[in-house]
Formats: structure tokens, C-alpha cells, sequence
């Protein structure tokens, strides 16, 4: 039986989220939508499959089913059509929340003086039904059919029970699905895990499960690299630890031979390497490392494929 390969990206937006999270550091404040389809491409030669996030109200700039501050309108209209005609047919879509960034008041449609996670920790189940039921709305009313919920930072792990809850309630009220899954525990330097059933009810039939990433970001050390030659070098570090040159060490060879899924992590930021794309190559030589040393024993899934294992 073929292992499970997987790839995560968070953050996705036609915008540098870093921008805007990081202001004492030094970002671009966007992303090119020449990138996305370089990114589209690359997993299209690979056949890679996974989950790609898509912020619906990214950094507080507005909604992405209307306008955002900052952002030409044909920028943020480009990057929508690559992402439903290129990435989507491959990836699962899911919101990370609303904006990854302050926390939004849907009552006076202000924004909060706190983060998301931190708002998600003391909030009701209602409340995080209805932010996640407008984060599904707005990416469906750019044609982005959701599948799950990805966590920006650790938001929903102090009360995961109720946030579990508060996304099978949320995706059945927008899409009349009953199962959902959705992203948060990253394990990359941890015992591995698999897919795990967080959240059930029974009587409704809904099913919520936990799929945790099971390698560190390896790429996220290229983002504020001074130089082009020192962000590719830390690419390439990255590549190493999760497979190193023989394929005899690493953390996916660590994942194979001990029979657990490949799921790996990275970020949009990550790969766009603040323009220099160091990401971007060292993620084409992961891919070819993989090709090469695991071959036909595995098998490119979704995250939605690999999460429908763990409520068989």
C-alpha cells in the first residue's frame, strides 16, 4: 500500500502577510501573481497535492469578495483566477480564520484590539461558528468551494473541544456538509501522529478531524535572509532535514519507514522568500529528492483525502 503524501500551505493571499505582521522588519507588501502560477506549475509537474489556505480578509485590508485597501483591484482579481483554475483542481481551499491578523467584530464590522487566537480563546461556541460561517461565505462568493479551517498561529488550542465544535457547526450551516476537518497541531520536531477525530455528533451525523503537519516549515528561514546566495543556502538546509541527499536520513524518511503520512508544511511567505523565490527552488528539490527515493510507494492525496481516513 502506497504511504500518503501531503503538502500544507498556509497564509495564502495576494498579499505579503509579513507586511503587515512585522512592520519593524523589512518585507515586500506584495505577492505577484506570476509567482502563483509559478507555484501552480511547479505542483502541477510533480503532481503534488495538498491544502492551501486563502485568507478572506487578509491582514484587515478588507474582503476578498469586495476590495482590498492597498491592492489594485486586477492584482487581487488575478490571484482569485489562478487559485480556482490552477492550485484549487489540487489543493483543498480553506480559510485561516478572517484575516490572520486582529480579530474582526462582526457586530460593528470594526476590527478587535487582539489577535485572532487570542480572541478564539475566549469566545463561545456561537460566536466562532458565526466568524467561521462568514469566512466560508466570502471564499465562496469568489468561487472557492472550502473543505476545512486552517489555525493562523495556535488559535483554537486552549479550547479545542468547543473550536472543533464550532467548525463542523459552521461548515454544515454554510455548505450542508457534515464532514469537516480542519488544520492546527504541527509535530515537526514531536512523536508523530495521525488524523484524529476531534469532534463528533452522532445524532446530526457531523464528523470533525484533527490533521496535524508532520514536519517543520523548512523554508521559513529564507524569509529575512539578507541575501539571495544566504536564503537559497537556507533552503537548501531545509531540504536536507527533511530528506537529506542519499534519502537515508531526514524527517520524511523518519515518517516512511515507521508508516505514517508525509505531511508536510510550509508557508506562502516562505516560498515567495520575500521575492527571491529561494523557497520556491528549494521546494522543486524536495520534490525531486522525493520523486527519486520514494518513487511509486507513495501517493499524492488532499488533506480532505487524508482526513476521511481517521472516520472510516
Amino acid at each position: 500500500m502506497r504511504r500518503p503524501i501531503t503538502l500544507i500551505i498556509d497564509d495564502g493571499a495576494p498579499v505579503n502577510p509579513g507586511y503587515w505582521l512585522h512592520p519593524e522588519e523589512k518585507h515586500v507588501p506584495l505577492v505577484p501573481n506570476g509567482f502563483a502560477r509559478a507555484f501552480a506549475n511547479l505542483c502541477r509537474e510533480f503532481g503534488v497535492k495538498g491544502k492551501f489556505s486563502v485568507l478572506p480578509m487578509p491582514n484587515r485590508l478588507g474582503r476578498i469578495d469586495a476590495r482590498l485597501n492597498y491592492v489594485p483591484p486586477q492584482h487581487l482579481a488575478g490571484f482569485l483566477d489562478i487559485v480556482r483554475k490552477e492550485i484549487a483542481p489540487r489543493f483543498d481551499i480553506t480559510p485561516e480564520l478572517l484575516t490572520h491578523h486582529s480579530a474582526y467584530n462582526l457586530e460593528t464590522g470594526k476590527f478587535r484590539h487582539v489577535y485572532e487566537d487570542a480572541w478564539i480563546r475566549q469566545a463561545t461556541v456561537p460566536e466562532i461558528t458565526d466568524y467561521l460561517a462568514l469566512a466560508f461565505r466570502i471564499l465562496r462568493n469568489v468561487g472557492l468551494k472550502a473543505t476545512g479551517v486552517t489555525s493562523p498561529w495556535l488559535a483554537g488550542i486552549h479550547n479545542e473541544k468547543d473550536y472543533a465544535q464550532a467548525i463542523g457547526l459552521a461548515f454544515y450551516r454554510v455548505f450542508r456538509r457534515k464532514f469537516t476537518w480542519y488544520f492546527l497541531h504541527c509535530l515537526g520536531e514531536e512523536k508523530p501522529r495521525r488524523p484524529w477525530v476531534a469532534w463528533r455528533d452522532r445524532r446530526r451525523g457531523l464528523t470533525v478531524v484533527s490533521v496535524p503537519a508532520l514536519t517543520v516549515d523548512p523554508f521559513f528561514e529564507t524569509i529575512l535572509a539578507p541575501t539571495k546566495t544566504i536564503a537559497r543556502a537556507k533552503a537548501m538546509e531545509g531540504v536536507d532535514k527533511l530528506l537529506a541527499r542519499n534519502g537515508r536520513r531526514g524527517r520524511l524518511r523518519e515518517l516512511f519507514d515507521r508508516r505514517y503520512p508525509l505531511v508536510m508544511l510550509t508557508h506562502w511567505q516562505s516560498l515567495y522568500s520575500e521575492g527571491r523565490r529561494a523557497g520556491l527552488e528549494g521546494l522543486r528539490e524536495l520534490l525531486l529528492r522525493i520523486e527519486k527515493y520514494f518513487g511509486g510507494r507513495i501517493k499524492w492525496v488532499t488533506v480532505s483525502e487524508l482526513a476521511g481516513t481517521a472516520a472510516e
